[in-house]
């Protein structure tokens, strides 16, 4: 049993294992085109391992199941995750990505040097607003937090395009130094240690390292929280250097599903050229080896518990694979929830596997609303 364990801690000490990074960039501005016939395609994803909260430290095939996501409701962090992973060839931290997008200065991307990423920041001159707009449109949980203080594990929703935008900064966090599986779980005693000690550190301090995000992320107490969790990252993150520059190409018809379901109950649903526009990214992304990241209902995977408050339910997955079946194109799109397929709904659940998925076209029309990819 204890050679066992010795083996267990090699693995999870061990460098992560990588695939080549493409060198090539897609074109800033490609004319998108559906695939003809839907032909086949699998995106490889690089292996990752994942670490268990609860003192067990390696699952026993990670490489089965994706890093799942918990109880929090960054859902956003961990697309963003695996459509970087598989972008830059090793598995990236999704805890990592979520921490970049709340805080980071985005001002610091005009100081990289690397001029593909100064001609994107060129082409799109609003990025700062976009970025604010993201991080203003964030929700705070209530649950355990009544006075609504914006600490990082209270922060809910994120938008992929600046997430990816802003993991350009400081360089790569791979999962194994910032164990994302199950959420917050690896942190769980650490955060309540930093919020129990807040009311002592937040009157004494000034807290540069959250300057940069909007107010709403920010409250005396909530910066000396998410302070310490900034420490805490740069501690165990060994960074390094991104091989590619990571530049987003993204196109929405909502900002998310409630708003797409606005659109449907007002009678002005996206049109038709819309959608075939983001399938088109989809196939486009696919056949030139990326992993798109889409926003969708959640309610097409599994139906909704009427005692649920929540009408909508944004989702956003990474589509690996694309097929002809039946008659129709499907797309795998790899879940992060940690739900069990056995829960999902009938004629779904059939097309589920460890939590990758087969949907049709005709199901993703239903409630499509954002497509991004990296270039």
């Amino acid at each position: 049993m204890l050679s066992l364990l010795r083996l267990a801690a090699v693995l999870l000490l061990a460098p992560a294992s990588a695939v080549a990074a493409d060198p090539r960039l897609l074109p800033a501005d490609p004319v998108h085109a559906r695939n003809p016939g839907c032909a086949p395609v699998r995106i490889a994803m690089p292996p990752a391992t994942h670490a268990l909260p609860g003192g067990v430290l390696l699952s026993p095939r990670p490489a089965d199941i994706p890093v799942g996501q918990g109880d929090s409701a960054i859902c956003f962090a961990y697309a963003t995750a695996d459509m970087i992973s598989q972008r830059v060839g090793r598995s990236v931290s999704p805890l990592d990505v979520a921490t970049k997008f709340y805080f980071a200065d985005p001002a610091r991307l005009e100081t990289l040097g690397d001029p593909r990423i100064a001609a994107h920041l060129k082409a799109h001159p609003a990025y700062r607003a976009d970025i604010a707009w993201s991080r203003n449109a964030v929700d705070i949980a209530r649950e355990h937090n009544p006075a609504l203080e914006p600490y990082f594990d209270k922060l809910e929703g994120g938008e992929e395009d600046s997430a990816a935008l802003l993991y350009n900064l400081d360089g790569l966090c791979d999962e194994r130094d910032l164990p994302s599986h199950e959420g917050y779980a690896h942190f769980t005693r650490f955060l309540a240690r930093q919020r129990f000690a807040a009311p002592v550190r937040a009157p004494r301090m000034c807290f540069r390292s959250t300057g940069a995000t909007v107010d709403k992320l920010r409250s005396r107490r909530a910066d000396a929280v998410n302070d310490a969790w900034l420490r805490e990252v740069a501690r165990r993150c060994r960074r390094r250097p991104a091989p590619v520059p990571l530049l987003p190409v993204s196109f929405r018809v909502a900002a998310n599903q409630l708003e797409f379901m606005d659109l449907l109950e007002a009678g002005t649903p996206p049109s038709r050229r819309s959608v075939d526009r983001m399938l088109a990214m989809v196939d486009h992304a696919l056949d030139n080896g990326r992993a798109p990241t889409i926003g969708y209902s959640w309610y097409i995977l599994q139906d909704r518990d009427p005692k649920d408050p929540d009408l909508a339910a944004d989702h956003s997955s990474t589509v690996v694979a694309r097929r002809r079946a039946g008659g129709s194109c499907q797309y795998r799109v790899q879940d992060n929830t940690g739900e069990y397929c056995s829960r999902m709904r009938p004629g779904i659940r059939e097309r589920c596997e460890n939590g990758r998925i087969w949907l049709t076209e005709a199901e993703l029309r239903a409630t499509l609303y954002s497509v991004i990819y990296l270039r």
